[in-house]
């Protein structure tokens, strides 16, 4: 069927999910293929670099950054924290970000946080083996920290903790991708049986939920191939072309 919307991952579909050149080729086939078109990403990155991918794509809709915790357009250049974003929230997020840059991040070489976010955090490591031991540690952290008046977050499941190949997310509870993109549909007047989700890693399967359609690269992780409608053959871009050739 014809789509209403496709909206896609950005890390392991766009680009690849290791810090190298990306396929120039291919990246100029994808801009001409969506110029135009109803597509625009749903990342975890921060605004400042969605910004730039929404210039190089001319993507006039409004895409979603921090995995689901901000939105941003072109149209009117004005980020927007998404519902569910609430001031204490963010302020206990800094307090868990100062502890790991304190008492997680040192002696761990290769492991720094992602700068430019406001409303999740992100530790990147490029030895993957560090990720679940620094995942522990927050948890231990989240669990036993009183962050505003009496209330512990870690108890109350305030915080969600996940993680993807290089990545630590620490992501506040019921902001998700999923739940950015069901508000996105309900502002675009899009059903959510219109739209379809290419993605690769566990933090997109929430988008799933709203979606009438959900593809992935070869690339993608067990958990996401296994209820994906559509698993491409190809890698990265080349099997996000694949997936819009059978969609479009």
């Amino acid at each position: 069927m014809s789509y209403k919307l496709i909206v896609s991952d950005v890390d392991g579909c766009i680009s690849p999910e290791e810090s190298v050149g990306w396929d120039h080729h291919a990246f100029h086939e994808l801009a001409e293929r969506v110029r135009g078109k109803a597509f625009t990403i749903c990342t975890g990155r921060p605004q400042p670099y969605v910004e730039v991918l929404l210039k190089l794509l001319d993507v006039g809709l409004p895409a979603i950054c921090e995995n689901g915790a901000v939105f941003y357009d072109l149209e009117h250049n004005a980020p927007t924290l998404a519902p569910g974003v609430t001031p204490d929230a963010i302020a206990a997020l800094r307090t868990i970000r100062a502890h790991i840059e304190r008492s997680i991040l040192p002696g761990r070489a290769g492991a720094a946080i992602q700068y430019g976010k406001e409303a999740q955090i992100s530790v990147f490591s490029a030895d993957p083996a560090l990720i679940d031991p620094m995942a522990d540690q927050v948890r231990a952290f989240v669990d036993s920290t009183r962050f505003s008046e009496g209330a512990r977050f870690g108890e109350g499941a305030r915080f969600q903790i996940d993680s993807s190949h290089y990545y630590l997310n620490i992501s506040i509870a019921g902001v998700s991708k999923g739940s950015a993109l069901s508000a996105l549909l309900k502002t675009l007047k899009v059903e959510p049986s219109e739209c379809a989700v290419i993605g690769d890693t566990s933090g997109d399967l929430p988008m799933r939920d709203h979606a009438g359609f959900f593809g992935c690269p070869a690339n993608a992780t067990e958990a996401v191939q296994g209820v994906a409608d559509y698993v491409s053959p190809d890698r990265d871009i080349r099997g996000l072309l694949d997936i819009l050739s059978r969609i479009d």
